[in-house]
């Protein structure tokens, strides 16, 4: 559930990107996963997302009033959809509420691209992961 935020559980990190929280870029719409990846001593590392063949984009949609869609299309193309509550606090996002709550970084948004940050801990290491996703 809620891969817009890269996995559940995680714990977001702020990133100094000037096109963050402060962007007068707007969350609200349809965002379709373009690429993941990590940072690791300041270095940058992405994978391109993998879409079905053959089948509609998978994105996550922030409507207004707070609602939050995450859409994953199946190899048969078979649409699953998640919904949820979504809320931001100057470049923090938060989806779903009380425990199963996830919150994360926007570290760059414009009108084209969205990037949120985390930050994992996994066997006593911190591993910072980042999603980002492109508005067509």
């Amino acid at each position: 559930m809620v891969s817009a935020l890269a996995l559940a559980g995680l714990t977001f990190t702020a990133c100094g990107d000037d096109d963050g929280g402060g962007s007068s870029a707007s969350l609200e719409g349809k965002w379709y996963f373009s690429k993941t990846g990590t940072a690791v001593g300041g270095q940058e590392a992405f994978i391109d997302y993998d879409h079905e063949e053959g089948c509609e984009k998978d994105y996550v949609e922030f409507v207004e009033g707070g609602v939050y869609r995450d859409v994953s299309h199946w190899s048969d193309c078979e649409t699953d959809i998640e919904t949820d509550t979504w809320s931001r606090s100057g470049n923090t996002i938060t989806v779903g509420t009380g425990a199963d709550a996830i919150s994360g970084t926007i570290s760059k948004l414009t009108g084209s691209e969205l990037r949120i940050s985390t930050t994992e801990e996994m066997g006593g290491q911190n591993f910072n992961s980042i999603t980002v996703f492109t508005r067509e």
